[in-house]
């Protein structure tokens, strides 16, 4: 190639990059939006800290419930009153501290007696029984007598007993809520459900059946979604003094003949003169399949074992708690946190859509029927028959499915009204129904499943999961992970060395990133000239998630932080000026704060 060809190629190659230069600035360096907007950095950082509880900062209260049969039978069956015993040597064993209480309630015909100290249907704290209560409390146990009339104590009735239990619980989680601002209880219930025989008439479909949702052992173990657990352990007893007659029986080992065709939970009864083995076996399956749906043990004391309750397992009153997740959201910002997106009131639907369907973008709730809009349009897409804008008379919308008294209230404080979640198949009472470490409005919001466990699932087969699209703030149905440098947030956590002299394990928290919405200002019943709130100010939702340290897949403890003084850099002016949201590990609440921060009192 001669030097005249070369010098010719390279101008024809300088040529082509200057071209394609050109071609790079028209596209790339060259923004329209810079001739009549100012350049503004719209991210911001939160940095802080937070820490484990220490170790003697969560406390598990342990609520024992002794159910314990007092038909005229027991007095053959446990002839030496070791039942009695049972229960105090259960006092005498637990662990001796505030936290520990036990409520005994016997149970004979209709009626069911509670020997409480107070005569009262609660639970006592261990350390109020001295000796002499204890005495009185076994001679109560076996001196048992029913008021009047009103019982046949030769007669046996589970259900009602179950259901008194069921109604005992279910208070005192509810009056622990109050006492505690809207917090989960973190106690847990142990039931010991004592018998010898089996009811009366045959309540098997009751007891052991879940036709309709009536199983009354099933309701009682329900409520573990209310409380750290709730379990139903059962004792069949069976110590006469005399042998039973065993000469009518064909010798089969007293095992329980299989349940007739088309049943498979009912135990049948056998007729009058049947084999005495069997129908002790029986009674002895029948209390177990209970304590089997009731997610307890079962013990069984025959052949003159002694009656005792020690071997039931009621956990640890002080519990340690090991950091599983942090995760951040903003709630005015749909995933990827597009420019030109917003939803000002955080109820899920955007403010562009807000103004089509003619709600209120400053309200959760336009037509105040429990029912946030976001939900609405949600389910009225699916062929739900709700309207956000319909009013009545009384002022309240025109879907009646939620009860007034529930109108507007939030009573896990974690950014969903009480009726969304009875909607969306979630727990009103929890900031996490799924126990996935992340709380259900977040979930919600980002279109994952918050009422089912599926972080580890990937629905846009974009390779990344739902656990790490929530943390990132993207959508979980989008492949946008081409967009992650862009749009992700970023999290830097650390651990800050040793423990403190309180037992805390803290951790030093960053997060970038963080992408804020234009969001309206509040014009409504304002002058020309005058606003209720400003443009730009942002919902900021951080949630730090805890495990038991003695029990993994136990209940995780929730701490949440809102932050509502953020604001996109209206006029270029951003708040925080620095850009810097800062949070301390007292930010970060379990259940419900006073306020949100930034929300003025009433």
């Amino acid at each position: 190639m001669t030097m005249t060809k070369t010098v010719k190629l390279a101008a024809i190659a300088a040529f082509v990059v200057g071209l394609l230069l050109a071609a790079c600035s028209d596209t790339y360096l060259y923004d329209e939006r810079r001739e009549r907007e100012i350049p503004a950095d719209r991210s911001v950082s939160l940095q802080g800290e937070f820490c484990t509880p220490g170790s003697d900062q969560v406390v598990r209260p342990i609520k024992i419930l002794v159910a314990m049969d007092a038909s005229q039978s027991m007095a053959v069956t446990d002839p030496d009153g070791t039942r009695a015993k049972a229960v105090v040597d259960l006092l005498d064993n637990l662990p001796q501290e505030r936290e520990v209480s036990i409520l005994v309630m016997l149970f004979a015909g209709s009626t069911t007696a509670f020997l409480s100290k107070n005569g009262l249907q609660n639970f006592e704290s261990v350390l109020d029984f001295d000796q002499g209560d204890r005495d009185i409390l076994r001679q109560r146990v076996l001196n048992f007598s029913a008021p009047g009339n009103m019982a046949n104590r030769d007669s046996t009735d589970f259900v009602k007993p179950l259901s008194d239990i069921y109604a005992i619980i279910n208070r005192d989680i509810a009056n622990t809520r109050l006492m505690r601002r809207g917090e989960e209880t973190r106690a847990r219930y142990s039931v010991i459900f004592l018998s010898d025989g089996q009811p009366t008439n045959n309540q098997d479909d009751e007891l052991l059946c879940d036709t309709g949702g009536s199983n009354v052992v099933r309701r009682i173990r329900q409520l573990k979604d209310l409380a750290d657990d709730v379990k139903v352990n059962t004792v069949h007893v069976f110590n006469p003094t005399q042998p039973i007659n065993s000469s009518v029986c064909d010798l089969d080992g007293g095992a329980v003949p299989p349940p007739p065709a088309g049943s498979n939970c009912e135990i049948p009864n056998l007729p009058p003169g049947a084999c005495p083995l069997i129908i002790i076996s029986q009674n002895a399956e029948r209390l177990n399949r209970m304590s089997t749906l009731g997610g307890g043990n079962f013990r069984d004391f025959r052949n003159g074992e002694p009656i005792n309750f020690l071997n039931f397992q009621f956990g640890q009153v002080r519990r340690t708690f090991v950091f599983d997740r942090v995760i951040v959201s903003n709630f005015s910002a749909p995933a990827g946190s597009p420019l030109t997106l917003a939803d000002t009131d955080s109820d899920g639907l955007l403010d562009e859509d807000e103004l089509r369907v003619r709600t209120e973008p400053w309200v959760v709730d336009s037509d105040s029927d429990g029912f946030s809009d976001g939900i609405e349009l949600y389910f009225n897409a699916r062929g739900g028959t709700f309207d956000p804008v319909g009013r009545l008379p009384d002022g309240g919308g025109s879907d009646q499915g939620c009860p007034p008294e529930l109108r507007g209230v939030d009573s896990d404080c974690d950014g969903l009204l009480d009726c969304d979640e009875q909607l969306i198949g979630t727990n009103a009472r929890r900031v996490d129904s799924d126990d996935d470490g992340v709380p259900d409005s977040i979930e919600f919001k980002l279109t994952t499943q918050p009422a089912s466990k599926d972080l580890d699932e990937d629905p846009d087969n974009d390779g990344l999961v739902n656990a790490t699209e929530l943390q990132l703030h993207t959508d979980p149905h989008a492949v946008d992970a081409q967009k992650l440098s862009v749009t992700g947030y970023r999290y830097e956590v650390k651990k800050q060395g040793a423990l403190d002299d309180q037992g805390r394990q803290c951790w030093d928290l960053r997060v970038d990133n963080i992408l804020l919405a234009n969001t309206l200002p509040d014009i409504r019943d304002a002058g020309p000239n005058d606003v209720r709130r400003g443009a730009g100010y942002n919902d900021i939702f951080v949630s730090v998630s805890m495990r038991p340290g003695d029990d993994p897949s136990g209940r995780s403890l929730q701490r949440t932080f809102r932050h509502t003084l953020t604001r996109f850099p209206v006029g270029g002016i951003r708040s925080p000026p620095d850009g810097i949201i800062r949070v301390k590990d007292s930010d970060f609440v379990a259940g419900c704060p006073p306020l949100p921060s930034g929300i003025p009192a009433p």
